[in-house]
């Protein structure tokens, strides 16, 4: 899986970068093929902003999070996400 980290008035750092590819990599599970995950982190009147987005196999998964620490608006998303892609691939089993 492979994460693209964009920031807007926001400084990424290392640390943060690998907490965010060690948790999106759990998403991998729903989805075989090579996935990407677009990330945009943001600022906003003092608040933390999160969006991610994931293209895979013709759908497209979106998670938004607007929270004051950034860690858990991380895990906020991958769970939005991650029951996104459940319920799709349930469809798609059916």
């Amino acid at each position: 899986m492979k994460v693209n980290i964009t920031g807007k008035n926001f400084n990424t750092y290392k640390h943060l970068q690998d907490t965010m590819e060690k948790k999106f990599d759990k998403l991998g599970k729903f989805f075989s093929d090579d996935i990407t995950v677009n990330v945009v982190l943001s600022q906003e009147r003092g608040r933390d902003k999160i969006e991610a987005t994931i293209n895979a196999k013709g759908a497209v998964f979106r998670g938004e999070e607007v929270v004051s620490d950034i860690y858990e608006g991380i895990d906020r998303v991958v769970d939005k996400l991650s029951s996104q892609m459940s319920r799709f691939k349930g469809k798609l089993q059916k």
